[in-house]
């Protein structure tokens, strides 16, 4: 399958990708681990069991939050 430069909005800040590519596979490639981040697509959260079929396109906009435990 061919590859197709694309840009997303991750975190408020332009990205460029490769598509196809998944939520997933944006995530690794951007150093997180998929187990202990939380998603939101376009305005909307995603179940963590859904990054692996969730398919960027171009201008998509995702925030990815990482959890931080303490007091």
């Amino acid at each position: 399958m061919k590859s197709t430069s694309a840009h997303i909005i991750a975190n408020g800040e332009s990205k460029p990708i490769a598509l196809p590519c998944t939520v997933e596979d944006f995530i690794k490639q951007s150093g997180w681990r998929p187990t202990q981040v939380v998603v939101e697509h376009n305005g909307t959260v995603l179940p963590r069991s859904s990054l692996p079929s969730v398919q960027l396109k171009d201008g998509d906009h995702l925030e990815v939050i990482v959890p931080v435990a303490g007091g």
